[in-house]
């Protein structure tokens, strides 16, 4: 069966910049369906405390951050592709374009992709 609805992203807390998710996380972005298990732990956006004011750790773009950190450490993706779906993420969950372009340079530049 072969969808396209997003279901909600609930995390909960579990440490300093940290949380945890509630329940999968599923998102379907180029016919393919990513399924973020519920459990799975992550910073959403890796942003540095003295960037917070201009752009916080969660926003518009939370979904976007988590299959972005998931992807990094669980993916066959590339990183030029993990990072790409994340902007591409930002922009349908509405965030600005100048953040998600800012985001994504960010990522693209910083970023750090295990394996």
């Amino acid at each position: 069966m072969k969808s396209n609805k997003m279901n909600k992203l609930i995390i909960t807390p579990c440490g300093f910049k940290t949380w945890k998710l509630v329940e999968d996380f599923t998102q379907v972005i180029y016919n393919k369906r990513i399924t973020v298990p519920k459990g799975y732990k992550t910073d959403l956006a890796s942003v540095p405390r003295l960037l917070w004011v201009i752009i916080p750790p969660f926003g518009r773009y939370s979904q976007a951050a988590v299959i972005h950190d998931y992807l990094y450490a669980n993916s066959g993706y590339s990183k030029k592709e993990c990072d790409l779906i994340f902007y591409k993420l930002m922009i349908k969950y509405g965030t600005y374009k100048w953040k998600a372009k800012l985001m994504y340079l960010a990522v693209s530049l910083f970023g750090k992709k295990n394996g």
